[in-house]
């Protein structure tokens, strides 16, 4: 084997190690609160997500919808000054009984935008 050949193959080889590294660095949602699909009789006060990744707060956000669609109210989101992995967003105002989608958005610290929906109850 010639050392061109050689050469191109290691270079091959790194880039693609570096695709890969790149491509699993994108934050990803590991648990929300409340959780995913799950009603419980006392509204929430906030909505915690937890990422696999710290996230910029002032990047990212959710918006809360009802069941007709009508958009609820916010705080502004802030990330847990003991864990940079977990957007905290405020509610300041009780959740009457309904269903409620969360559209969440983040942008990890090294700037991956990432994205997701997932929705809960309330019951009274």
């Amino acid at each position: 084997m010639s050392r061109n050949t050689m050469s191109t193959d290691i270079l091959a080889v790194l880039a693609i190690g570096l695709l890969a590294t790149s491509a699993n660095a994108h934050p990803k949602l590991t648990s929300a609160s409340p959780a995913a699909d799950v009603s419980s009789k006392v509204s929430p006060t906030e909505i915690k997500l937890n990422f696999s990744e710290g996230v910029i707060a002032k990047f990212s956000g959710v918006e809360i919808k009802n069941d007709s669609g009508r958009t609820i109210p916010t705080g502004v989101p802030v990330t847990d000054p003991k864990d940079q992995k977990q957007l905290v967003v405020p509610l300041p105002k009780p959740l009457t009984a309904g269903h409620y989608t969360v559209t969440w958005h983040a942008v990890s610290e090294d700037t991956h935008r990432v994205k997701g929906e997932y929705s809960f109850g309330v019951d009274r």
